[in-house]
């Protein structure tokens, strides 16, 4: 891919969102759990979407997940993305992200960041501070 000199780095959000629920003994996969009246991936979404400077999202989800939509309606979209490529581990999911990601022209020199679907307590403000954190 060409970039022109000086072309700033763009911000991605990646979110692991293919788990089951079973090392954590869940009936469930535990992003797919209600806090009020909200899955708890749609919190973890809702805070990401919240930070102008994540140009977009990649949910990436388990194959056969026919949950996501459902538990995070509306998210799709300009700078909502999903793929259903998820790995049997974290590791292998986030690996297909990034897969994923090149193939809709994020660049080598973007930046990814990565937080986990079923961590609902983040804050824009945090993100906002570790980006300006690793601005240089």
């Amino acid at each position: 891919m060409f970039l022109a000199p000086g072309t700033p780095p763009r911000c991605y959000a990646l979110v692991p969102c293919a788990g089951n629920g079973v090392r954590a003994g869940a009936d469930g996969p535990k992003q797919y759990a209600r806090i009020g009246a909200r899955s708890v991936v749609a919190h973890t979404l809702a805070a990401l979407a919240a930070v102008p400077r994540i140009a977009a999202t990649l949910v990436v989800i388990a194959p056969d997940d026919d949950r996501f939509e459902a538990e995070a309606p509306g998210f799709a979209g300009e700078r909502g993305w999903v793929a259903a490529v998820g790995g049997r581990t974290r590791a292998e999911t986030v690996a297909a992200g990034l897969d994923e990601l090149q193939a809709r022209g994020v660049a080598p020199h973007d930046w990814v960041l990565v937080h986990d679907a079923a961590r609902c307590l983040l804050q824009p403000a945090w993100v906002e501070r570790l980006i300006d954190a690793c601005d240089d």
